[in-house]
């Protein structure tokens, strides 16, 4: 129980690192705005503005993911020519992201506040997240092959120009690639083109066959002709720092949570009635417990809780979003979502705490409207909790894994399907007709070891139909009023997940299958259908357990689950296809 380019010229300052090398002969002053041409309309909308404190600084980057700004570390430094001390977390001052708008005097594009940085430790470079995703601007890509000297590079520029100390528009200018070194090149710009004050950040940008790749970043320059140099200042070269050869980082800072960590588990997805978006739950590396909603608030870090996956439910009684885990200890515990309170549970009455891998499961009791946790002890004896009602309840040792409580809607009842002793599957209607032990599959075989069963009320025969795989990874369904068993091949890489599509009048079936491909069975057609690869091309984790509901605004069935990288993807095949959650806690 609870316990409490006619080019308008441009130029400025960024503040960088030291340029080494043969580059080492530019001025150490922060890289400043791009004196050239202002830019078209609906053009470089990837290049985003960035305001520092109150107006204290301005920088510009590139937004390269809908969650992340690529820009300048000496844009956050204290002291802008020491880039390199830049402490990750959160920026010092406030900073806001202006992405995809090329007139600051309209509302075009996307605003975001940032919410940490993440620095790389060698270069003036930093990974800024947004708190919020961009949709609808498409990110600019990295480079994959390095800059070559005689390219023309073009870079797009929020700062000063040569007659505005805070210009209303976008420029951009073309810059030629005089020198390339290690981490670093060396630019100069064409047609009075210059980096300015307020550049600092800012994409160079190679353009050839129609496409458009980041190679570098501004991070110094001479500010030749911006306003407020000295007239006898007239060179135009500047400094970039090299991310080309950055993929790779670029890729883990993206497939990380807020706080760096991934996820661990499978991602729990429920609909909060009173936003009608689909907020997720998932377990972090480090046994944190993250909510994410893309439409809101974007990733919220709910504190050390989760020694195993969620699940998440939404109260009948007041319309909260409830989680449940495994949490310190190993006792289970409550979340809140909307009041943030965490609640402690007892021990059971047998005084036993939770398996260190248990998941618990929860249902809304239709007789009491009561919220009722199904879970698993140390010793696989199956308990309920009613805080509300009885406290704790001991099945007995019918455990092997964890429970999966289903209300059955004829009569009221909580029947709970479990891979119990011996490994096979077994129901517990306590009101009804207590326990009930399957027979072993048609082909003989019992369940794997660590299978979960997944159960839904079919709603083309209002049947109980269960799903799990058996011991050679063969997906099995069983329907004890209908065909019993009945084999859909060697399908379940991990555990299914059935769904009932009630608007289709139809069960469908989710699970991890071969070559780690999501794969969904159509239960009323028996038709499987594989799902394409992602878009950034990665199939599942071979780990991962796909978890679906039905979006409460288009009834569209969504899965969510993780990729090999440790990304959070959703996929609706009905609506955006694949969506993927800018790399939070490695989902399922």
């Amino acid at each position: 129980m609870p316990r409490n380019s006619s080019p308008r010229r441009r130029a400025g300052a960024l503040t960088a690192a030291l340029a080494t090398g043969a580059l080492a002969t530019f001025a150490t002053s922060p890289a400043g705005a791009v004196a050239g041409d202002a830019a078209a309309d609906g053009s470089y909308t990837s290049t985003a503005r960035l305001v520092i404190g109150d107006n204290l600084r301005g920088c510009t980057g590139a937004l390269v993911d809908q969650y992340w700004v690529l820009t300048a570390a000496s844009c956050f430094a204290d002291d802008p020519a020491q880039p390199q001390a830049l402490a990750a977390g959160a920026p010092k001052w406030k900073t806001t992201a202006t992405i995809g708008r090329t007139d600051l005097t309209t509302q075009a594009g996307k605003e975001a506040a940032v919410v940490e940085l993440v620095p790389h430790q060698d270069r003036d470079l930093v990974m800024a997240r947004l708190a919020t995703p961009v949709d609808g601007i498409t990110p600019l890509t990295i480079a994959t092959t390095a800059p070559t000297a005689g390219q023309t590079l073009r870079v797009p520029g929020y700062g000063r120009t040569k007659d505005e100390w805070t210009p209303l528009k976008l420029h951009t200018g073309a810059f030629s690639l005089d020198t390339v070194s290690a981490a670093g090149i060396g630019i100069t710009g064409t047609g009075g083109a210059a980096v300015c004050k307020g550049d600092t950040g800012a994409p160079a940008i190679r353009e050839a066959d129609g496409k458009a790749e980041l190679v570098a970043v501004a991070s110094r320059s001479w500010q030749g002709g911006c306003l407020g140099t000295p007239a006898t200042e007239t060179r135009t070269g500047a400094y970039g720092t090299r991310v080309d050869d950055l993929g790779a980082w670029i890729e883990k800072v993206r497939h990380s949570t807020p706080s760096g960590t991934v996820v661990t588990g499978s991602p729990f997805t429920v609909a909060d009635p009173v936003s009608g978006h689909l907020v997720t739950f998932v377990q972090d590396s480090k046994n944190h417990l993250w909510s994410v909603d893309p439409q809101n608030e974007g990733w919220n870090d709910l504190g050390g809780y989760a020694a195993t996956r969620p699940t998440a439910i939404v109260n009948p009684a007041d319309n909260h979003v409830m989680v449940y885990v495994n949490g310190p200890d190993n006792k289970l515990w409550s979340y809140d979502r909307t009041t943030g309170k965490w609640t402690e549970f007892i021990r059971t009455t047998a005084g036993t705490v939770l398996a260190p891998d248990a998941v618990p499961r929860t249902v809304v009791d239709p007789a009491t409207g009561h919220l009722v946790t199904f879970v698993r002890d140390t010793a696989h004896h199956l308990w309920s909790v009613d805080p509300q009602g009885e406290g704790w309840y001991d099945y007995g040792p019918l455990a092997a894994t964890d429970p999966v409580p289903v209300v059955n809607p004829n009569d009221g009842h909580i029947v709970v399907y479990v891979n119990g002793p011996d490994n096979k599957l077994n129901s517990i209607d306590r009101r009804g007709a207590g326990r009930v032990e399957f027979v072993p599959t048609a082909a003989g075989t019992v369940l794997a070891a660590d299978a979960v069963p997944s159960t839904v009320v079919d709603p083309a025969t209002g049947h109980f139909t269960t799903f799990v795989r058996d011991t050679a990874h063969h997906l099995w369904s069983v329907d004890p009023y209908g065909p019993g068993w009945r084999d859909w091949g060697g399908m379940a890489a991990t555990d299914p997940v059935a769904i009932a599509d009630q608007g289709a009048r139809r069960a469908v079936v989710y699970v991890n299958g071969p070559n780690n491909r999501l794969n969904s069975l159509d239960f009323s057609t028996g038709k499987w259908t594989e799902f394409i690869l992602t878009p950034a091309g990665t199939a599942l984790a071979a780990d991962a357990v796909p978890q679906t509901v039905v979006d409460p605004v288009g009834k569209h069935l969504v899965t969510f689950v993780r990729d090999g990288n440790g990304t959070l993807w959703s996929v609706d095949p009905q609506g955006p296809g694949w969506v993927r959650y800018h790399g939070g806690p490695s989902a399922p």
